[in-house]
């Protein structure tokens, strides 16, 4: 038996139900993707070969949080006002992005003039992305740049964070949150899935399957992985340690991972990396580093992520000659630091503010409804998710803090 004091969950609760050090590494993996794509933009090779197990492993990273946290919010809210939640925290600043890129950058550097350049269905294409779904291009913007032609190369990953808040959903729905041995069992089940379709020879006849690539073989694999990984360290929090040699073995099973290669990706890659890296995720975001990190008051992390690719391009654009990472990531920390504050302080801290108020309000209209003739009867709460219980008391996340902390 895992003595409590050394578990997630009671580091959560020597925290008050809030993860000190989640503040801190969502905002060096934001800056570390940053990097990553200045390096891509000036065809950097140690940034996208030398040190591709670092910069290979920082949304996944992303990731595993969003598993953790988000399990979390789910587990106290009704399927209907998570998604509500989940939708006011991330396409409000999403449509602003895409909106400033395709309406106020896009013709301003376009190889196009501005009539030819609205004329174009491209631009009213790129809309898509304010609902996740990824468009690269506008017309005439950024083909001289070191990734020609894509605009903002870091928005693939929000169709894959907006299908983890579906996959969530659906946990709520059908109770497995509250079922943490069916939960375990089920993902077991599909981390062994393409290994065992290989073993009994049908492997190939999955791999046509669009649906089978994106979940278990495509470059998404490994961030579904991590998310519900994720997932299972908030919900098994009592039981698993918060141990440096769990810590240094998540390190190495990562390692390995990356080390077997893209040949053996679907027989261990992205179950073992995403369980890896959610470990490490999770380790460091609970761990309380003696206050002089996290938690701050604002969260500059994800209006980090949405605007460095589309501020690093526009660097390059002014400024053709720049050929290294360095002058060009001090040329664009500024602006992007700049773009992550107006987003946060007038976009998603409002969001933050409406959504509380909704939450609020549909309590009372649920608690209302209980005492009116229709008999809601209220649900016996799971021990560990929003109320103390015997051997988990205080280890739930804290359901106020909780959503200011989820990003993706």
């Amino acid at each position: 038996m895992v003595r409590r004091e050394r578990t997630i969950g009671a580091a959560l609760a020597a925290g008050g139900g809030y993860g000190a050090g989640f503040d801190t590494l969502r905002l060096v993996l934001a800056l570390l993707v940053m990097m990553f794509h200045a390096g891509a933009t000036v065809g950097s090779r140690l940034w996208t070969e030398t040190l591709t197990p670092l910069t290979g492993s920082l949304v996944p990273l992303f990731f595993g949080v969003s598993g953790f946290l988000v399990a979390g919010s789910a587990s106290r809210l009704p399927v209907g006002l998570f998604l509500v939640n989940r939708a006011l925290r991330i396409l409000p600043a999403l449509t602003a992005v895409s909106l400033v890129a395709a309406l106020v950058i896009g013709p301003m550097v376009s190889t196009y003039d501005p009539a030819a350049y609205f004329a174009q269905p491209a631009v009213w294409q790129y809309g898509a992305n304010s609902i996740g779904l990824f468009r690269g291009q506008l017309p005439g913007v950024f083909i001289q740049n070191g990734q020609p032609g894509i605009v903002n190369a870091a928005l693939w990953t929000l169709a894959y964070e907006l299908a983890c808040y579906g996959l969530m959903a659906a946990l709520i729905s059908i109770g497995l949150l509250r079922r943490p041995r069916l939960l375990l069992a089920v993902a077991v089940g599909l981390a062994v899935t393409p290994a065992l379709l290989e073993a009994l020879g049908l492997l190939p006849l999955f791999e046509r399957n669009g649906l089978f690539r994106l979940f278990f073989l495509g470059r998404g694999a490994i961030l579904f992985a991590a998310f519900l990984c994720g997932c299972l360290l908030y919900v098994w929090r009592d039981a698993v340690p918060r141990d440096g040699r769990l810590f240094a073995a998540a390190l190495a099973g990562s390692g390995l991972a990356h080390w077997l290669g893209p040949d053996r990706w679907h027989l261990v890659d992205p179950a073992l990396s995403g369980l890896c890296l959610a470990y490490i995720a999770v380790w460091i975001g609970v761990t309380d580093f003696g206050g002089r990190i996290g938690p701050y008051k604002v969260d500059y992390s994800y209006g980090l992520y949405l605007y460095h690719c589309l501020i690093l391009n526009i660097v390059v654009f002014l400024v053709p000659q720049i050929d290294s990472v360095t002058p060009l990531v001090l040329l664009a920390i500024g602006p992007t630091i700049g773009a992550a504050a107006l987003s946060w302080h007038g976009i998603e801290r409002p969001c933050l503010r409406a959504r509380k108020r909704l939450s609020r309000i549909a309590s009372r209209t649920v608690a209302a409804l209980a005492r009116t003739r229709f008999g809601f009867q209220r649900a016996s709460p799971l021990a560990g998710f929003g109320t103390a219980s015997r051997g988990s008391q205080g280890s739930a996340l804290h359901p106020q803090k909780v959503e200011d902390l989820l990003n993706p």
